[in-house]
Order: structure tokens, then sequence, then C-alpha cells
């Protein structure tokens, strides 16, 4: 029984550094004269190591990925908030969330629950920002914040309403793009 609650406790620490990580990684952008700090990461790796030990990591498929230059506990960061926002907004007895290359310059998190459209997107992406006499608890910066982190780095994101659920593209080569919160391409 102490074994387990050791392994516990411990894989609790190593998740709480990781978010502070995130969280530190966050607060130094809005330094003046910040640089972002990058490098070269094996995204499917990077991804399961920040899941491993979440309550929720056997609900998300992380299939093959790219290595990329990126900050990983911010590029983490704004994948787990997806993630989260997948399987909280979802009714399904099955929730799932699944993380994919569309294409060389995309990735894709699909997930099936209640499903976003590119217009609530815009309008939930908003800093505090929730739907009227909503059910579930937050915020209302989950999104907001992964915008940021994707746009910071380059990318954009799309978001596309299925039957059942949501696929989140992120665009790796946005180019002069702004992400889709600003509104335009």
């Amino acid at each position: 029984r102490l074994e387990t609650a050791l392994k516990l406790l411990k894989e609790g620490i190593d998740h709480a550094q990781r978010v502070y990580s995130g969280v530190y990684a966050f607060t130094n952008l809005v330094k003046e004269d910040s640089v972002l700090e990058r490098e070269i990461c094996d995204l499917r790796g990077v991804i399961k190591d920040y899941l491993r030990g979440t309550a929720y990591s056997d609900q998300v498929i992380v299939e093959e990925l790219i290595e990329l230059e990126v900050n990983s506990s911010l590029f983490c960061t704004a994948i787990d908030n997806l993630i989260r926002n997948g399987l909280k907004y979802n009714d399904s007895p099955t929730k799932f969330v699944r993380i994919y290359m569309e294409d060389e310059e995309t990735i894709c998190v699909q997930d099936n629950g209640r499903g976003l459209s590119r217009r609530d997107f815009l309008y939930f992406c908003k800093p505090y920002v929730r739907k009227r006499s909503q059910a579930e608890s937050g915020s209302g910066l989950g999104l907001n914040i992964a915008a940021a982190i994707f746009t910071e780095h380059g990318f954009s994101i799309d978001p596309e309403k299925l039957e059942n659920g949501t696929i989140m593209r992120i665009k790796l080569n946005a180019g002069n793009k702004k992400y889709i919160v600003s509104g335009r391409w």
C-alpha cells in the first residue's frame, strides 16, 4: 500500500513540475523583449510524457507525430487545454481525444464531444468568456491560452465542428497568418 501511495505522490509531483514549467514559460512571454525558448522535440513523446499520471491519459490516443522545434512546456499546455475541453464538454459514454498528423504541416486534436463551430471558437477564445448557465466549471481561459501559445510559436488553429465532436487543426506553417481568434486569416 505504501508503494502505491508513493507512486501516486511521485506522479503528482512530476505533473505539478510540468505544469509549473509551462506557467513559468508562459509568464516569461509577457516580459519585454522576451524570446520563446525552443528545442527540437519528438511531439508524441513529450505529449505522452506530459499526460503520464493524469487521470485522463487513457482517454487520449496519441498517434505518430513529427519532431518539431517548440517550447515543450508551452506546447503541451496548449495541447492539454484542447484535450481537457474535448473531454469536459463531452456527453459520450466513451469519451476520447485523438491526436494525429493530417499532413506534414497539420496536427489535429479530435474529440467526440459536443462540437465547437468556428464561430463559437472565436467567441469562447476570448478571455473569461463562458456559456451562460453552463454546468461545467472553469475560468474561460483554456482556449485563449492555447491559441496564444500556438500563435507565439507561429502556428494557427482552425476548428471544424463534426457531427460528433470537433477537429482542431494546428497549422505548423502559418506564415504571416494570425490565429483564427483575430477573426481574419
